[in-house]
Parts: C-alpha cells; sequence; structure tokens
C-alpha cells in the first residue's frame, strides 16, 4: 500500500514535490523496497510513536512552505496537489478537499464531508459538530502547523484535535466538491476500533482542548461529557468510527 501511495504522489502534475516517508514501526520490508525504488525519497524510521507524532517528524523534516500529508492506505488522486495550492494561493492558510472512502468492511462507500459538501471560512463550530476532514486530503502552510505545534500523541483522534485548534485560529479554504483523495476503510486502518476506549481518550482530550479555549463555550464542553458517557454506553455496538457517526446521527446527537 505505501509504494502505491508514493506512487499517487509522483503522478501529480506539479512540480518540486518532496516527499517524505515516515516509517513507524513497521515489521516488514516496506522501507527497503522504499529505498530500492525510489532512492531520492527522504525515509525516516520511528518505533510506533503514533499517526500524530509521525506527521510531526516529517513536517519537522520537509523544507517547503506548504505541507500535505498521506497516510500509507490512502491515495491522492491526480488533481490533489493542484486543488489545494489552488485553495492557499486565494488567501487562505489551511486548505481542504473531499475525500472517497472505500469501505472494506461491508459498509457502503461514503465521502467526507458528507456528501462532498463542505463549508468554507470559519469552520470551529462545524468541528465541534463532527471532524467532517481527513489529513490525507488537506494542505497548510508551514508556519501555521508550527504556531499550533502540530498534531498530539493520541492514537486515535489526534487529527480532530488538530484541526479544532487550526479551526479556532484560522479560516478553511474548501477545493470542491470533487474527491482529491481515495481513501480505504479496513481492518488495519486507525478508524477500525480494534480498541474501542480509544474513542472515550479521544472525546477526553477534545473536551481538554474545549476547556482551555476561549471560543469554546459552557455548552459545548456539556456536549462532550454528555457524548462521552452515551459512547460508554454504546461502543459494544461499533466496529469503526463510521458506525460511530451514524450512531451519532440516527440519535440526533450531532
Amino acid at each position: 500500500m505505501t509504494l502505491e501511495a508514493i506512487k499517487s504522489v509522483m503522478r501529480q502534475r506539479f512540480f518540486r514535490v518532496e516527499i517524505i516517508i515516515v516509517d513507524d514501526g513497521s515489521k516488514d520490508n516496506t522501507l527497503a523496497e522504499v529505498n530500492d525504488l525510489f532512492p531520492g525519497i527522504i525515509t525516516i524510521k520511528l518505533d510506533g510513536v503514533g499517526p500524530g507524532q509521525a506527521r510531526n517528524a516529517g513536517a519537522a523534516m520537509a523544507t517547503g512552505d506548504i505541507l500535505m500529508f498521506l497516510d500509507s492506505d490512502d491515495l491522492w488522486l491526480d488533481n490533489h496537489v493542484q486543488q489545494l495550492v489552488y485553495v492557499l494561493k486565494r488567501g487562505f492558510q489551511v486548505a481542504y478537499g473531499v475525500a472517497q472512502t472505500r469501505h472494506e468492511l461491508g459498509g457502503a462507500d461514503f465521502l467526507i464531508p458528507e456528501n462532498g459538501v463542505g463549508i468554507e471560512g470559519d469552520c470551529f463550530h462545524a468541528l465541534l459538530r463532527w471532524c467532517f476532514l481527513v489529513p490525507s486530503a488537506m494542505a497548510l502552510k508551514r508556519e501555521v502547523f508550527e504556531e499550533i505545534g502540530g498534531f498530539t500523541s493520541l492514537s486515535c483522534g489526534e487529527d480532530w484535535i488538530f484541526f479544532l485548534r487550526l479551526a479556532a485560529q484560522f479560516p478553511f479554504g474548501f477545493a470542491g466538491p470533487e474527491p482529491i483523495t481515495l481513501r480505504r476503510l479496513h481492518p488495519g486502518s486507525l478508524c477500525f476500533l480494534s480498541d474501542k476506549k480509544k474513542l472515550l481518550a479521544m472525546i477526553s482530550q477534545v473536551l481538554t482542548v474545549l476547556e482551555n479555549e476561549p471560543r469554546a463555550s459552557a455548552a459545548h464542553c456539556h456536549h462532550f461529557k454528555m457524548l462521552h458517557d452515551w459512547t460508554a454506553a454504546n461502543m459494544a455496538k461499533w466496529s469503526t468510527v463510521q458506525d460511530w457517526y451514524l450512531s451519532m446521527l440516527q440519535e440526533k446527537i450531532i
């Protein structure tokens, strides 16, 4: 999967794309294959620090002014870089697009944001409802990434917290309804709930962020406390984050 992800970056119709691969504790020979097939790519070897810290390590090594991310089981579609750079050139510090998710666990495929409908501008309160973007479908200026201190070390939900902290300070630009990223939901993906208690840790961390964020109200904090209790009582029902999301929609929690 990693090799296909790399190829999807190299197919982009854009020049001067710097590729940095962060191997966060893999047990196979993927890194050796990368070094053999793509000797010009920078590689970093870590020992299972988690997705957020792995992205931080890649960002620290990068030399460009624009940062983009790609998880190993995702692909950039051919228009990915062009669309996101165009949004940044419109004056935004943060840009995101639509990720088409291929559900390999028996569910229906879906788009993030839902139905490909995104919002532009102040996204803070919308992100308090739900995390409607993914790291593999976003770009941001380096100075913005450094200003908020990058990702947290959580193994689940580090992206939601990152986006909330970004949205508290910066408006987001939207690249339009056409997918720019192909995402796979499978038993090895981060959104498969092998340890469902990770959901509770994520909600607690979001609540901590909100309790220290001037733009968040007491009602927002109360909502996440309620969400924590409801999730704890029902999490045996879900196999993926998407299952959790659909349950919240059905119960009109979000």
